[in-house]
This record gives structure tokens, C-alpha cells and sequence, in this order.
């Protein structure tokens, strides 16, 4: 019957539980997102400090060089 109420009911209910399953999948999308995004931003973070940490050894280096070119010099 088209008209039948109890299979527009059910019809209903199942829309409903595939409304819902979508909304919590949306919400995972959204969340998964944010936490990529979240560990993208502390990757370059990671990146820039290891930038500064190698700039900073070879300036150490050029300091030591100097150095012990001052207790031992090049002839």
C-alpha cells in the first residue's frame, strides 16, 4: 500500500539513524581536520627550531675555530 503509515514510519526512522550517522561523520571529518591541522603547525615549529638550533652551532663552531686559532695559531 502506498499509503501505508507504518512504512512511512519506518521510512522516517531510517532517514533519521542515516541523518545521525552522517552528522557524527561530518563531526569526525571536522575533528580529524583540526588535529592534522594542529600537528601541521607543530611540525613547522619543529622545523624552524631545528633551523635556529643548526644556525647556532655553526656559529658555535666559527667560535671555537677562532679560538683555538688564538692558542694555536696557523703558521
Amino acid at each position: 500500500m502506498p499509503n501505508d503509515p507504518d512504512r512511512l514510519d519506518r521510512i522516517e526512522a531510517s532517514i533519521e539513524k542515516l541523518t545521525a550517522v552522517v552528522e557524527t561523520l561530518a563531526a569526525a571529518v571536522v575533528a580529524r581536520d583540526n588535529q592534522t591541522d594542529a600537528h601541521t603547525r607543530q611540525i613547522g615549529a619543529l622545523i624552524e627550531l631545528a633551523s635556529k638550533h643548526e644556525k647556532a652551532i655553526a656559529n658555535l663552531e666559527k667560535q671555537w675555530a677562532a679560538y683555538l686559532n688564538t692558542i694555536h695559531p696557523k703558521h
